[in-house]
């Protein structure tokens, strides 16, 4: 049976909000899910309400009018706290990737086909995305562990190309102006003892990065290929995962805040090449403590 043009409009626009749901997943990581239904749910609910008009399903209409409540709970919720690093959380965030799929699978399939029928797709795209998905979330639960021997494999200096931040607001504090242009991995640690300073707890025999600022700065080689640097208060800073690709370094920085909530924290993606260290500014955060 041939569907009006109208039909696979509806059609293309549901899978243009699956195709968005899935880089904000890329984007923001598991741990965002319950946010990203949320949008997705409130984004996706007209669509079906519009497929209801045309089919008159009253199974779409039930779907439509029922993701909009959904959306605002589970959005609004999604800055639970409690379900970080647990299983329950990381079921929920199981539960909120697999359900846009299974839903827009199902949808899709009674809109365009018959009014009723059997149909397993739903139910088998849910099982097979919650698993992965709740693997994924373990492994960022993970908690990544300092490699001294891989040192000398990233010590040196870099200057540092960052891109957009996204979102460009954090929650409680600003992600700007933390990262300096030009950075020098120092193979030096630090030492509480010599600077009586909150943030010397932070940097005790952590392999420091110059210039300083006025929270921590230090460094964490974790394999020959992945290392991860941090910038710190206590109460905001910046952390960056880095890769090994060719001469140069390339991953995400990622903002983070003591103050808890729905907005996700800001993402950008950086990449570090090798200079020369007379190109790096002197360190005078830490000479002036």
């Amino acid at each position: 049976m041939t569907r009006p043009f109208g039909h696979w409009v509806l059609v293309s626009l549901a899978l243009l909000l699956l195709g968005a749901f899935a880089v904000f997943l890329w984007w923001f990581g598991p741990w965002h899910a319950q946010l990203g239904f949320g949008l997705w749910a409130l984004a996706s609910a007209p669509l079906l309400i519009a497929a209801y008009s045309r089919r008159r399903i009253r199974w779409l209409l039930y779907l439509g009018t029922g993701l909009i409540p959904a959306g605002l709970v589970v959005g609004i919720t999604s800055g639970a706290i409690w379900m970080w690093g647990n299983w329950q959380g990381m079921l929920v965030t199981a539960v909120s990737v697999s359900l846009p799929l299974a839903l827009t699978i199902g949808w899709i399939h009674r809109f365009l086909g018959p009014p009723a029928g059997p149909n397993a797709g739903p139910l088998l795209a849910a099982v097979v995305t919650m698993i992965p998905v709740f693997a994924w979330a373990r492994a960022e639960t993970q908690e990544l562990v300092s490699n001294p021997a891989y040192t000398s494999e990233f010590a040196g200096c870099y200057e540092l190309e960052l891109g957009a931040w996204i979102p460009s607001a954090m929650m409680g504090h600003s992600v700007y102006g933390i990262l300096p242009a030009r950075i020098q991995l120092d193979t030096v640690r630090g030492d509480a003892a010599r600077r009586e300073t909150m943030y010397a707890t932070f940097e005790r025999s952590e392999l420091l990065i110059r210039p300083g600022w006025r929270g921590s700065a230090y460094w964490e080689p974790i394999s020959r290929e992945r290392v991860r640097l941090i910038w710190n208060t206590g109460f905001h800073g910046v952390g960056m995962d880095l890769r090994r690709h060719g001469q140069e370094l390339r991953g995400r920085a990622t903002g983070h805040t003591d103050v808890s909530g729905w907005w996700p924290e800001p993402r950008a993606r950086v990449r570090a090449r090798l200079i020369d260290c007379s190109l790096v500014p002197a360190d005078t955060a830490r000479g002036s403590r």
